[in-house]
C-alpha cells in the first residue's frame, strides 16, 4: 500500500471526476505487477475524465518512490505494509471485507495540509490520499466468485488480465465476477492482483466479497506478499556505508535474514564506475567529493626489455622505443633477453652472408655481419692456402714457371699469369678484404695490412641495408613501441623509396565467436572475454551462441517434490512453493496434495471432511443456521487436523458421531459438554 500527498502528485484531490474505463491496459505488466495506463498523454478523453492530470506520475500509485525530493508533483511517495482480513460468511460460504470509512494510514504518510483534511464524522480526521494493491495467487478450484463495491479507482486483475475496470474519481461503484466465465481450468494456478486508490475527499469505502483462496507464494523480508523489500529498507537509512565511492542498495528481495543478523549487515554497496576518458587517463573516485577525478596512467617501467618511455599517446595509451634497433648496432636482432639486446651469433651472420663453408663468419660493431676466409694467406709467397669443402691445404707454386718473387704489399697475394711462355706476376687481393656484406665498403692498408669494413649505404629511418644485396629494406622490430595494441611496421616513406617509416597503428582484436569480445591489453595484446547475454525480466535467460551471437530461453526452476511447485514469475524470479489441490467437492472436501513414492507417482486427491459437516449429509434434516454453522465447523476441523498434530485428528475421527454443542462455536477450542476428551482445549489458568 502506497500513500501520496497531493502536493507531490497532482492527480491526487483534482477536481471531481466519474467511473472512468479504459485508463489502463487489459494486461498487466507482468514484470513489476502492476496497472499501465493506455496513454501517456494528458489531455485524452481517457484521461481527462479519469483525472489523470499527470500521466507520467501514473507509475508511483502502485510503487515506491522514496528518494524523490519532496517537491510540487515530484510523485514523492513510500510504501506502509498492513493487513487486511476477510471474514467468513457462513450463509454464503464467502469472505468479506466490509469498510464503508475506509482510511487505513491516518496520521501517517505526507498528509499533512490542512486544506485536503476531511472531518466526515464532524470530529475525526481522515487521509483521503493512498493507493493500496495486493499481489497473490490462487489455485482455481472451479466456484470461485468476486464482488466488489467502493471507490475511487479500482481494477482487478485474474491470469494477469483486466476483470475489474473501476477507474477515475467516482462513489461507490460495483462490478461482480463469476470466475466459471474466464475459462479458468481447475487445479491450476492462477495470480490475483487487486489495485485500489482513494484520490478525492468527501467519502472512502471498499467492500470486498470473495471466495478465491488467496495465498502468497513469496514473501520478502520484510513479510510482504511480493514485495521488494522497501517496506523495511531504505538505502539511505540502512545501507549507509557513508562512504561516496559506493552504490548502497538493499538486499535482494529474496535474501534471508540470518538469526542474528540484520538487514544492514546484508546490504550491497557496488563501487561508483568511472570511465576512463582516454588511454592515458585514469578516472578514480575520489573518497571525500564522491566525484569521478581523472590522473595520469602509470606506465610500466619496461627497461627490463630495453624499452625506453616515450609520451602517452591518448589513443594508444603508453609508448616505449627500443635500445635493440639496427640503427643503434647493425648487429642487434630486435630482441631484448633480461634487459640487455641480443646480437647477431655467428651462425645468424653465416646465414645471412650465403653459409659458405670456407668463410668464418661473424658480426662486426658499426659494420654488421662480416666474414674472413678460413685458410689464410701464409708469408712465403709461393705458397697459396687453398679452401676445399672446409678443409685447407697448400698449393706449393713451381719456381720454375713463375716468378714466386712477385714485389706483393701487405694486401696482395701472389698470382702468376703465363703468356708465350713467360710468367708475369699479377698479384690479387688477399682473400681477407672482401667480408662477404654487401653493405659494407672493404679497405686495407697496403703499407699495414689493417682490413676496414665501413658501412657504406644511404637507407635511413627504419629501413636498412640488405647485406646480400646492398638495397634497402624494412626491418620492422626497429618500430617497436613496447605498446602490445598496435602493429610495429617499416613502411617505405612517400618521398624516399630508401628511407623508412614506423607505422604503429592500433590492432583490431576480431574474433568469428560471437560469444567473446575481445580488447586489448598495452601489456598483454588482445584478451577476450566472454559475452554476458542480457536476462529480459526475470522468466528469460539470456545465453551465447557462438555463431547466432545471444538468444533467450525460458528459465528452469526445478520443484524438489511434486507438492513442491517451482515455478518463474515475471516480477520475481523462481519461487516455490506448496502445491495447493482443488477437491473435487469444495463444500465437502478437502484437497490433498500426495507426494510421490518409489512405487507411485505424486498425485492429487480429494478427502471428505471427517467429521463430515450436516450439509454433506443429504439425509439429514437440519435449519439453515446449523448448516451454516456446522460448515464452518468442519472446515476449521478440518484445518486443525492437518496443522495441529496427529492426535487431534485421531480424536475427532472416534467422536464422529457425536452431536456439536454449538453451531455457531468451533468444537475443536472448547471443552466437550459430553464430557469427553477433546485434544485441543487447554483450560484458563
Amino acid at each position: 500500500m502506497i500513500n501520496i500527498h497531493v502536493l507531490y502528485d497532482n492527480n491526487f484531490e483534482p477536481m471531481a471526476g466519474s467511473l472512468t474505463t479504459r485508463l489502463v491496459q487489459s494486461t498487466i505488466n507482468t514484470t513489476t505487477r502492476t496497472p499501465m495506463l493506455n496513454t501517456l498523454l494528458p489531455f485524452t478523453t481517457t484521461n481527462l475524465n479519469g483525472r489523470m492530470v499527470t500521466p507520467s506520475l501514473f507509475q508511483y500509485f502502485y510503487q515506491p518512490n522514496k528518494n524523490a525530493p519532496l517537491t510540487n508533483n515530484s510523485g514523492a511517495n513510500f510504501p506502509i505494509p498492513m493487513t487486511v482480513n476477510l471474514t467468513l460468511n457462513p450463509s454464503t460460504g464467502t469472505y468479506v471485507y466490509d469498510n464503508q470509512f475506509f482510511f487505513p494510514i491516518d496520521n501517517q504518510g505526507f498528509d499533512t495540509n490542512p486544506y485536503y483534511h476531511n472531518y466526515t464524522d464532524g470530529t475525526n480526521y481522515h487521509n483521503f490520499h493512498f493507493c493500496l494493491k495486493l499481489n497473490t495467487r490462487f489455485t482455481y478450484s472451479g466456484s470461485e466468485v468476486f464482488n466488489f463495491i467502493g471507490d475511487d479507482d479500482v481494477w482487478v486483475f485474474i491470469n494477469d488480465k483486466l476483470v475489474i475496470d473501476l477507474g477515475g474519481l467516482h462513489e461507490a461503484a460495483s462490478k461482480n465476477i463469476d470466475l466459471t466465465t474466464l475459462g479458468l481450468i481447475k487445479n491450476k494456478d492462477y495470480t490475483f492482483d487487486f489495485f485500489y486508490c482513494e484520490r478525492h475527499t468527501t467519502q472512502s469505502t471498499i467492500r470486498i466479497e470473495t471466495s478465491i483462496q488467496a495465498y502468497c507464494p513469496f514473501y520478502d523480508y520484510c513479510g510482504v506478499c511480493y514485495g521488494d523489500g522497501s517496506t523495511c529498507c531504505d538505502p539511505t537509512v540502512n545501507c549507509n556505508d557513508n562512504d561516496l565511492c559506493t552504490i548502497d542498495s538493499c538486499p535482494p528481495r529474496d535474501t534471508v535474514i540470518p538469526a542474528g543478523f540484520s538487514i544492514s549487515d546484508l546490504c550491497q554497496h557496488a563501487p561508483v564506475s568511472c570511465p576512463s576518458i582516454n588511454m592515458c587517463t585514469n578516472n578514480t573516485c575520489n573518497p571525500t567529493t564522491g566525484s569521478c577525478d581523472p590522473s595520469a596512467i602509470n606506465c610500466v617501467d619496461k627497461t627490463s626489455q630495453c624499452l625506453v618511455l616515450k609520451p602517452c599517446d591518448p589513443s594508444s595509451g603508453c609508448m616505449y622505443t627500443s635500445n635493440c634497433t639496427t640503427t643503434n648496432n647493425p648487429c642487434n636482432t630486435g630482441v631484448c633477453s633480461n634487459g640487455n639486446c641480443q646480437t647477431k651469433s655467428n651462425s645468424t651472420c653465416a646465414t645471412e652472408l650465403g653459409n659458405d663453408s670456407c668463410k668464418l663468419y661473424y658480426c662486426e660493431q658499426g659494420s654488421g655481419c662480416v666474414s674472413q676466409p678460413l685458410c689464410k694467406q701464409g708469408p712465403d709467397p709461393c705458397q697459396l692456402s687453398v679452401c676445399t669443402d672446409g678443409v685447407c691445404s697448400i698449393q706449393q707454386l713451381n719456381a720454375s714457371t713463375c716468378n714466386c718473387n712477385c714485389n706483393l704489399n701487405k694486401c696482395q697475394k701472389n698470382n702468376c699469369v703465363e703468356k708465350n711462355g713467360t710468367s708475369t706476376c699479377s698479384p690479387l687481393p688477399i682473400d681477407e678484404i672482401d667480408d662477404g656484406n654487401a653493405c659494407t665498403l672493404d679497405t686495407c692498408d697496403p703499407n699495414t695490412g689493417k682490413i676496414t669494413h665501413t658501412l657504406n649505404s644511404n637507407c635511413t629511418g627504419c629501413m636498412k641495408c640488405n647485406s646480400t644485396t646492398g638495397s634497402c629494406s624494412p626491418v620492422n622490430s626497429d618500430c617497436q613501441d613496447g605498446n602490445e595494441c598496435t602493429d610495429n611496421i617499416c613502411i617505405t616513406s612517400r618521398l624516399n623509396v630508401n628511407d623508412g617509416v614506423c607505422s604503429n597503428k592500433t590492432v583490431t582484436c576480431n574474433s568469428t565467436d560471437k560469444c567473446k569480445v575481445f580488447t586489448c591489453d598495452t601489456n598483454k595484446g588482445c584478451v577476450s572475454k566472454a559475452v554476458v547475454c542480457p536476462n529480459s525480466g526475470n522468466c528469460q535467460v539470456g545465453v551465447c551462441d557462438s555463431v547466432k551471437g545471444c538468444t533467450l530461453v525460458p528459465r528452469v526452476c526445478n520443484s524438489t517434490a511434486f507438492c513442491l511447485v517451482s515455478q518463474c514469475d515475471e516480477a520475481i524470479g523462481c519461487i516455490t512453493y506448496e502445491k495447493r489441490c482443488s477437491p473435487d467437492n469444495s463444500k465437502c472436501q478437502s484437497g490433498v496434495c500426495v507426494n510421490a513414492t518409489a512405487t507411485e507417482p505424486g498425485k492429487c486427491t480429494s478427502v471428505d471432511y471427517d467429521p463430515k459437516p450436516f450439509i454433506c449429509k443429504t439425509a439429514a434434516v437440519i435449519s439453515t443456521a446449523v448448516v451454516a454453522g456446522v460448515v464452518v465447523a468442519g472446515a476449521v476441523a478440518l484445518g486443525a487436523a492437518i496443522f495441529a498434530g496427529k492426535k487431534g485428528y485421531d480424536h475427532w475421527k472416534s467422536n464422529q458421531g457425536q452431536v456439536f454443542a454449538s453451531s455457531n462455536a468451533n468444537p475443536l477450542y472448547q471443552q466437550s459438554n459430553n464430557g469427553g476428551e477433546n485434544a485441543l482445549f487447554e483450560p484458563p489458568q
